[in-house]
C-alpha cells in the first residue's frame, strides 16, 4: 500500500515537472525555428544543400508523408527507401542522412516513408474485440501494470504497419528497392521482407537488436538497458520521463555526450538543426503521439522481434547493420551511453561479429582487441564471424544512434558502401 501511494505521488510530481518542461520545450522549438515555421510552409525543404519534397499518399482513409530527393529518374538499383523510428519526427530524423546520400552519387534517388499512422493528424481507433498483448512497467518501483483488458488499435502493430507500407510502395510504382531502416523502420521493413522478399535489393539496419537476447536481460533495465526498454514505454509519460532523464541529466544512461560537438553550432546551419532535433524536438512530444507509441509497445517485444528473426535467415538478402561506436561507453559521470551493445556480456550481435571487448559489460579499452576494425572514409567495419548472416557490420563515430541519426554522414558512407558492393 505505501509504495502504491508513494507510486502515486511520484506519478503526479513528475507530471507536474513534465508539463513545465513542455513548455520551455514549446518555446524553445519555436524560437530555434521560427524562421522555417513561416517561410517553410511549402512542400518543399532544403537540408544541407539538397532539395527534398515533401507529398502525401492517400490510403483507405488516411494520408501518408512521403519525403524525395535525388535523381527522379533513377533506376531500382539506384533507388533507397528509408523508414525512422520513435520519439521523434521519424521523417526529420533521416533528412540529414538521405541528403548525405544524394550528394555522394547523383544518380540516386531517395524515398523517406514516415512511420506509418505516426502522422500528427492520424487517429487512434480503438478495436472493442482486441486486446493488448503486453503489460507495462511503471517507476519507480518497477511495479507490473497489467494492460491486458485495455482496448488497441491493430494498424499501430508492426506487421500492419509493414503491409500498409507496402500499400504505399505499390502507389510509388516501385518493384524493388534498397531499404535502409533506424530504429522501429528496421522493425516495419523487416516485417515487410518476411512477406515480399521479391522488392528488397537489401537492408541496411540502423541501432535495433539483431538474433540474440537472453530472457533476464528485460529485467536490467532500466539500470542498465539492453536493447529498447518496451515495457517502461508502453506507459505513455514514461517515455517522456526516460528521455528527459537520458538527455539532460544522463541518467540511467546518456546519450548526448557523443552530441557536445554540435553545442554552440551557428543558427541556420546543419548542426544546429540536428541539436534542436536530438535535444529539444525528441523531448517534446505531444500526449497523442505518446499514445500511439503505447498502441505500438503494447502489442511487440523485443524477444518477439528477435525470434521472428529466425525467418528472415532463409531469405536471400543481403542484410548490414550500423551501430553508434559510442554503445555502452562509459559517460563522464560513469554511465552507459545508449542501449545496443554488439560486445561482451550483453552483446546482441554475437552470432555475427568478432568480440571486441570480450567480458566486458561496458568498453574497457585496456581489453579491447586489436585487428577487428577496419578504418573506412567516416566509419570503421568491424570484423564478421564466418557464418554470420549479416554481410556487413559497420561502426559509426560519434554516435549512439538512440532515437535519430547523430553522424549522418558516416552512416550514409557506410549504407552507400554496402550497396554498392552487393
Amino acid at each position: 500500500m505505501i509504495k502504491i501511494f508513494s507510486e502515486i505521488i511520484f506519478t503526479l510530481l513528475v507530471k507536474i515537472f513534465l508539463f513545465f518542461f513542455k513548455i520551455i520545450f514549446t518555446v524553445i522549438c519555436f524560437f530555434r525555428e521560427k524562421e522555417k515555421f513561416y517561410k517553410n510552409q511549402s512542400n518543399y525543404l532544403n537540408c544541407n544543400g539538397v532539395c527534398l519534397e515533401k507529398r502525401f499518399i492517400h490510403i483507405n482513409g488516411y494520408k501518408h508523408l512521403v519525403t524525395q530527393c535525388g535523381n527522379i529518374g533513377a533506376s531500382e538499383e539506384n533507388t533507397i527507401l528509408m523508414m525512422g523510428g520513435i520519439p521523434s519526427n521519424s521523417s526529420e530524423s533521416l533528412y540529414w542522412m538521405a541528403a548525405e546520400l544524394c550528394k555522394s552519387d547523383k544518380d540516386l534517388r531517395i524515398f523517406i516513408l514516415h512511420l506509418p499512422y505516426y502522422e500528427e493528424h492520424s487517429t487512434i481507433d480503438l478495436d472493442k474485440n482486441l486486446f493488448a498483448k503486453f503489460n507495462a512497467l511503471k517507476f519507480p518501483f518497477d511495479r507490473e501494470i497489467n494492460l491486458k483488458k485495455i482496448n488497441i488499435d491493430p494498424k499501430f502493430s508492426h506487421e500492419n504497419q509493414a503491409q500498409t507500407t507496402l500499400k504505399i510502395i505499390n502507389e510509388l510504382r516501385l518493384k524493388k528497392a534498397h531499404f535502409v531502416g533506424h530504429d522501429r523502420g528496421v522493425i516495419v521493413f523487416e516485417n515487410l521482407l518476411i512477406t515480399n522478399p521479391e522488392m528488397f535489393l537489401s537492408l541496411s539496419r540502423g541501432s535495433q537488436v539483431w538474433d540474440y537476447y537472453k530472457d533476464d536481460w528485460s529485467k536490467l533495465a532500466p539500470k542498465i538497458c539492453v536493447g529498447p526498454p518496451h515495457r517502461y514505454m508502453a506507459y505513455p509519460f514514461q517515455l517522456r520521463l526516460l528521455f528527459f532523464l537520458i538527455t539532460f541529466i544522463k541518467l540511467p544512461f546518456g546519450i548526448t555526450e557523443i552530441a557536445s560537438h554540435l553545442r554552440g553550432s551557428k543558427k541556420g546551419s546543419e548542426e544546429y538543426d540536428r541539436i534542436t532535433h536530438l535535444l529539444y524536438k525528441a523531448n517534446n512530444p505531444t500526449k497523442k503521439y505518446l499514445l500511439k507509441v503505447q498502441q505500438t509497445f503494447m502489442q511487440t517485444d523485443s524477444k518477439i522481434e528477435v525470434k521472428d528473426r529466425d525467418r528472415l535467415k532463409n531469405i536471400d538478402v543481403k542484410i548490414m547493420q550500423f551501430q553508434g561506436e559510442d554503445e555502452f561507453k562509459y559517460g563522464k559521470n560513469g554511465k552507459l551511453i545508449s542501449d545496443q551493445p554488439y560486445f561482451g556480456i550483453y552483446n546482441l550481435f554475437r552470432n555475427e561479429v568478432e568480440d571486441l571487448f570480450p567480458g566486458c559489460i561496458g568498453q574497457d579499452q585496456n581489453k579491447k582487441v586489436s585487428g577487428l576494425i577496419e578504418e573506412k572514409k567516416g566509419y570503421k567495419k568491424l570484423k564478421l564471424k564466418p557464418d554470420a548472416k549479416l554481410e556487413f557490420f559497420a561502426l559509426i563515430p560519434k554516435s549512439s544512434h538512440f532515437n535519430i541519426i547523430e553522424n549522418p554522414k558516416g552512416c550514409a558512407n557506410a549504407v552507400y558502401d554496402f550497396i554498392k558492393d552487393i
